[in-house]
This record gives C-alpha cells, structure tokens and sequence, in this order.
C-alpha cells in the first residue's frame, strides 16, 4: 500500500464481532444503554457509541508505517541498546535517531519523508505514538521522570520537605493569621458533559443513543471553561477567574438581540462575584499570558486584604504555566508563591481537599442539568451566560468558611501541623509500604537542606522543575533563572524566523 494511503474501517475479528452485534440489536431496541455496551465490551464511551452509530465497524486507521518491517526492527535494536539504556524512551530520542537514519536513505526516501512529516525529515507526535503502539518493549518516559519517581517513592521525605519549607516561611513572613495562608487550584468545567452525565436518571432508566434528544443544543463557547479560584485558610474567597473560548483574547462578554431588534451587551463576568474576571483564549485553559492576567488581578485584590501584611499563595507546580512577569506582580503586592511537589496536590493542597473543592464538581454538574432542562422548556440553547451562573452558583454552595476552614486544618496548612499526614496516604504510590515516619521531628532535620534547596533551582528543558520538593517561586534566584529560559526561548525562535527569512 503506498505511504499516505488510508484502509477502510476496521471490522472487529470474528470471535468477538457475533456478540458484538448480538448486543447491538439489544442496544437499538432499547434494551441496553451504550454506557452498558462500552461496559461490556471494554470500551471507551465514545468508541462504543460510535461503533453504535456505524453498525459495527470501529474508527479508521491512521496512515500505513513509513519504515518497513525491517528498517523498524533496526530502529528498535538501536533505540534499545543505546539510546535508552535504564531510562525508557524519549520522543527526542526518537526523532533524533530516525532523522540521522533518514539522512542517509536516498533522495527519493528523503522527498517521501518530508512529504509525510510536513516538511522535514523530523517525525511528529502523532507518528511516535504509532511507533511505540507498535513496539511495547520500548519504554517511553517524560524528562524529569527520575525526579518524580522520587517524589512518589520516598513521600515521607517529601512531606517532611514540605512542611520545612511552609516552617521557614511562616517564621520568615511571620504568617500567624490563617487569613495570610492562601490556595489555589484551577478544574475544567464541560458543560455538555456534565448535563449528559445525568441523562439516565432523567429518563428513568431508558436507553437513549442520541442524548441531544433531551438537550438544547450548546451555543458557541458555552461547553467547557476553566475556572481557577483562590481561597484562604480564614474561609475568604478571592474573585473567581474564568477563561472561556474565544479567538481574541481579553475580557469576554456577550451580546444579545431581542425580537424588536435592540441588542444588549452583558460581561460574563457580571455573573461571578464582584471584582470577577472572565478571559477569552482558544482553547480555553491556562498559558504564561492568562497567568499574567491573573496575577494582576490576584495582586489588587491582596493590595485591598490587609496590604501590610505578607501573604503566602500556594499553587499545584504541575498544573499552572507560571511566567516570570506575573510572579513579580505578585511579589510587588507581598503575595510569595511557592509551589507543591508534584504528585503531591491530593494529599498537600487544600482545594483537592473532599470537604472544600471536592464539593464543587458535583453541585456544578446539578447546576448545569438544572439550567439545561430550563432552556430546553424554554426552547432557547444553553449559552455562555448560564455556564457562568452554574459556575457561580456552584461555588457559592460549595466554597463556605466552614468547609475552607476545614479544608486547611485537614491537610495541615492551617495552623501548621505535619503530623496531620496519615501513614496510609504516605503509602499511595510507594513500591514499599512506608513505616511508621515522624514527620515533626524529619521536618526539623531538614529546614537547613531546604534553605539550601531555595537558593538553587531546577530546570528541566527551560522549565522549572518542582517534582519532589517544595519551591518558593518568588526567591530571586528562581525568578533569574526563569528570565534567563524565557531569554533563551526568545533567541532560538528568533534564530529561526531569521534563518527562515533567509532561506525564503
């Protein structure tokens, strides 16, 4: 088959294909769900459901493999004994040794390969998952696995890190109000999911293949969002950040033409609570430039809460794309940011705590099955506005003094106590079941390596790596080294327009 070429549906093998569709006929007469089905069949929803819709034939292939058999057992022989010795396999790994071996293919090779991988002779993302789906012996890890292997495997150690450092911070920042203590946390919200995920229920148990039956349908940027917010250990809620889609960025509203013509423009942000900020970005999530965004509104709001006194602002490093210029915002309004080791938010960090944040995605998914029904009575669709209200109302029932209050003292932020910390959630994801551990007496031993830790960090990259250890993001060593990657990202994109420039 030449390369590039795609084969039709794949058609599931014969041993399992009858009781595929002896259970298809059950699903169309109404007498299985495809929940069931996927169930079943060990499948995910929407591979099921399509299969459904189909008639039984599963998704397409991608495209035939560009190396032959051969040429790929060769690849993987190397990759094993050289490339990957004790560590797995890299996506560099790959695209270096498969560009090297390009390089001394024929010309005519050479065409084909650029023709395939867009222009160079550089394999993407999409052709090293296919090679490693094909080849299981080869092990693929992410730079900075080592590190957070650690993390997970030693979590005594890296508790006990923890809270040395949130000890020298609360001795150095004289943090003894639980109103200078502050979280935060950021969760996607998908609005279309969470009013199908009820669907069932609603229908009394009847086996529905098109749920857009029961459903209005979703304007344009009304299905998923990401909402960041940021509480104290006092139960004080900061103004919440949504970002939604949209291809401009900048403050997001909505505008609305009635039946006589006239048009009303609302700020979605109108529907949060006060000082609230709703910003637009495709696809709607965090990057350097929304976090910079944050940042400013975070600072005027500390500014206005007790401006004399320091307040220390925690954050999951694994989950928010930090920027040099947003931590120095913060850092101008006496808000010092440190970052949790990752792999540590479920046990370290307030907001994934079950009685504060642990509420809010159930409340947002009632919220938004009980405005959708409303719309679909109302013969209107579900727009961008009633996912603000879900995401509002939502966190007003589930974000109260008493569950934040809660939340804090359960993970030992607030007052600070690291004996909080069960030996059981120690264990979860150890190799070895961890022993009895004193993490008062570990945490005292370890303030003058953490003191040491804070004045030296890590980049994996050009990426400030937090894995195992915790980071105070604001120390001006950490800020210096962030500047000085974001300058060395600046050269090499501008090192490469020019010799663009130069080549066209």
């Amino acid at each position: 088959m030449p390369g590039g070429a795609r084969p039709g549906p794949q058609v599931c093998p014969d041993d399992d294909h009858e009781s595929k569709q002896a259970a298809l006929a059950v699903v169309r007469s109404g007498g299985m769900t495809v929940k069931d089905f996927a169930t079943r069949f060990n499948l995910s929803y929407n591979r099921a459901r399509y299969y459904v819709l189909k008639g039984g034939t599963t998704r397409r292939r991608g495209p035939s493999p560009f190396f032959t058999a051969e040429e790929e057992a060769l690849l993987t022989r190397y990759l094993i004994t050289n490339a990957t010795i004790g560590r797995g396999l890299s996506q560099e790994d790959l695209c270096r040794v498969c560009a090297s071996y390009l390089g001394e293919l024929s010309v005519e090779r050479q065409a084909a390969a650029r023709e395939r991988f867009g222009g160079t002779m550089v394999p993407g993302r999409s052709w090293v998952k296919c090679f490693l789906s094909r080849h299981p012996e080869l092990r693929r890890y992410r730079v900075g696995t080592l590190e957070e292997g650690r993390a997970r495997n030693a979590r005594p150690d890296v508790v006990a890190n923890w809270f040395a450092l949130l000890t020298l911070l609360y001795r150095d920042l004289r943090i003894n109000s639980p109103r200078q203590d502050w979280n935060m946390d950021e969760t996607h919200v998908h609005a279309l999911m969470s009013a199908m995920s009820g669907r069932q229920g609603i229908l009394g148990e009847v086996g529905m293949l098109k749920p857009e039956v029961i459903l209005p349908p979703f304007a344009s940027g009304a299905g998923a969002c990401t909402a960041a917010f940021c509480v104290s250990a006092a139960g004080v809620v900061a103004p919440h950040f949504i970002v939604v889609e949209g291809q401009v960025p900048g403050h997001a509203v909505l505008t609305e033409t009635k039946q006589d013509g006239t048009k009303t423009v609302t700020a979605l942000s109108s529907l949060l609570n006060d000082e609230a900020v709703v910003w637009r970005r495709s696809p709607p999530g965090f990057d350097k430039s929304v976090f910079d965004v944050w940042a400013t509104m975070f600072a005027k709001f500390a500014q206005s809460y007790f401006k004399d006194e320091p307040k220390l602002l925690s954050f999951d490093g694994a989950k928010v794309h930090l920027s040099p210029a947003g931590l120095l915002t913060l850092l101008k309004a006496n808000v010092h940011v440190v970052a949790e080791p990752s792999k540590m938010s479920h046990i370290l960090q307030a907001l994934d705590n079950p009685s504060a944040f642990g509420r809010y995605q159930p409340k947002v998914r009632r919220r938004v099955r009980e405005i959708a029904m409303a719309c679909q009575d109302a013969g209107r669709p579900f727009n961008t506005a009633d996912l603000m209200s879900c995401i509002g109302r939502a966190a007003s029932d589930s974000l109260t003094t008493d569950a934040l209050v809660s939340a804090f003292r359960q993970v030992g932020m607030w007052p600070l106590d690291p004996s909080v910390i069960k030996n059981s959630e120690l264990c979860k994801g150890a190799d070895t079941v961890v022993p009895d551990v004193d993490l008062e007496r570990l945490t005292s031993r370890l303030i003058p390596t953490v003191r040491k830790d804070m004045s030296q960090p890590v980049l994996v990259n050009g990426t400030l790596s937090t894995a195992g250890r915790g980071t105070v993001l604001t120390a001006p060593e950490i800020l210096a080294a962030m500047e000085s990657a974001a300058a060395g990202k600046e050269a090499v994109k501008e090192a490469k327009t020019a010799k663009s420039g130069l080549e066209s």
